[in-house]
């Protein structure tokens, strides 16, 4: 059922014009809201798996991108702040470098780009869903996300659903912990 809003979202998109590769660096200001889920990032992503519990971020988001060559890629940094609720109240800053590519043909009009980002995560206090899932967790763990964007009718704003992850990295760092979040955003680039 909540996995329908990101799907919703979507489909309010359509009939949209894509923007295309910016042809110079651009700011951009936004919003994100999401549920988190109990597994690991690969059971996450399973819809016949995936578990949500009771709690949510709200985060507002500032970035930068400034285009690759003349390629269809960009690359950029963005900052967020979020605030965790629900079962347990906290904050999370995340920066994370973010490559992202531009399709020049896509097989849905109002699809815009899809990026990747990597950085780091810190939890104003150590997650209680982290800690039921692997027994332990820390405040700093590396963070990733993988973003589909959408147009609207504005061509400087887009909608975009993401996967926020944030991990180990593979026994990087210890204790081991993790968590995932879907979710879905606003951005408005100036």
């Amino acid at each position: 059922m909540r996995l329908s809003y990101v799907v919703i979202w979507g489909l309010l998109a359509s009939g949209t014009a894509r923007a295309d590769v910016p042809l110079e660096g651009t700011w951009s200001l936004g919003y994100q809201t999401g549920i988190m889920t109990n597994q690991r990032a690969h059971d996450a992503i399973n819809p016949s798996k995936v578990e949500f519990v009771d709690n949510y971020l709200l985060g507002l988001l500032a970035g930068y991108d400034v285009p690759i060559g003349d390629s269809r890629f960009s690359f950029g940094i963005e900052f967020q702040a979020n605030m965790h609720f629900g079962d347990q109240g906290f904050y999370e800053i995340v920066v994370p470098v973010v490559l992202r590519y531009y399709p020049e043909e896509s097989w849905w009009d109002a699809f815009d780009s899809f990026s990747f980002g990597l950085g780091g995560s810190h939890y104003s206090e150590i997650s209680n869903v982290e800690r039921e899932k692997y027994g332990e967790s820390r405040r700093d763990l590396v963070y990733w996300f993988l973003e589909a964007e959408f147009a609207t009718r504005n061509a400087d704003e887009t909608i975009f659903a993401r996967i926020h992850h944030r991990s180990n990295a593979f026994d990087t760092l210890e204790p081991n912990g993790g968590s995932n979040a879907f979710v879905v955003g606003f951005r408005r680039a100036f």
